[in-house]
């Protein structure tokens, strides 16, 4: 089963390119460029059993330009990954306001042996497939109403950078798996289910893909960025929401098998 929470145009007043700082206090062999690393928000729950390798910071050096969220965090990963570290806690974040139109982050990083453990939500990745230790919410109570065996809560949603007259915005779109609302009925954790589940993450990627690609390729400005944004992810997420319930009926939540095979090959195809 399938439940889609939410698909939303955010606007962000961020956009500079950022600089970085560092404070380390334990060294650890580099990380490779495409290995994971973790990221925590400043609400997230964190107990550290691993290594505290230091902090790092993203702040606006006065002559920034891309400096969204999205962008700061792509480089305080890199940044950690150069120290060794697979887990970035952020301690402090700034939205822009009149002192910068920059996002400012502050953060410790560590080296943990199992990042998955501190997991809150989980950003679509081909190489990372989920396992049932990601459902960590709790089966709602009232079973009547729950006569599927699993759940799968996915998030799209859509960040911009700085949106200023006469320069063209910038869209982030992002598809992630939200632990602490998906849940397996104790009994059910068997493999086939779980490809059904996975399929819905994969099906919520091939929709994130697509809007992607609409906001790349439109000729979006500054004035009509906000109604275009709103336009583009109604369509999708109308699609989207047809497309698993499509899923589902014809594979009977995974329990048809050839259906369910079906589906799993047309939707690897479509990632590919």
């Amino acid at each position: 089963m399938m439940r889609f929470i939410v698909l939303t145009a955010l606007l962000c007043l961020a956009g500079c390119s950022a600089k970085l700082g560092k404070n380390i206090l334990e060294k650890r062999p580099p990380l490779t460029a495409d290995e994971f690393v973790l990221v925590l928000r400043q609400s997230d729950d964190f107990n550290n059993d691993g290594v505290k390798i230091g902090s790092i910071r993203s702040v606006d050096n006065g002559f920034s330009t891309n400096c969204s969220y999205n962008e700061v965090i792509g480089d305080l990963k890199d940044m950690a990954r150069q120290y060794g570290a697979n887990v970035i806690k952020i301690t402090r974040r700034l939205n822009p306001d009149k002192w910068s139109t920059c996002e400012r982050i502050y953060a410790d990083i560590y080296k943990v042996n199992d990042y998955r453990k501190h997991e809150m939500e989980i950003e679509w990745d081909g190489k990372r497939r989920l396992t049932w230790e990601d459902f960590k919410a709790n089966v709602p109570e009232a079973p009547s109403k729950f006569l599927v065996a699993a759940t799968t809560s996915c998030e799209i949603a859509v960040e911009s950078n700085v949106l200023i007259a006469f320069k063209k915005p910038k869209f982030f779109a992002t598809n992630k798996f939200n632990c602490y609302a998906s849940w397996v009925k104790p009994g059910q954790t068997n493999d086939s289910l779980l490809r059904h589940e996975q399929c819905h993450f994969d099906i919520a990627e091939i929709y994130r893909r697509k809007l992607q690609k609409q906001l790349d390729e439109a000729d979006i400005s500054f004035a009509e960025a906000e109604r275009m944004m709103k336009e583009m992810t109604r369509k999708i997420g109308k699609a989207y929401q047809n497309e698993q319930a499509v899923y589902d009926e014809e594979t009977r939540h995974g329990l048809n098998r050839e259906k369910q095979k079906e589906w799993e090959l047309k939707v690897a195809a479509l990632l590919n």
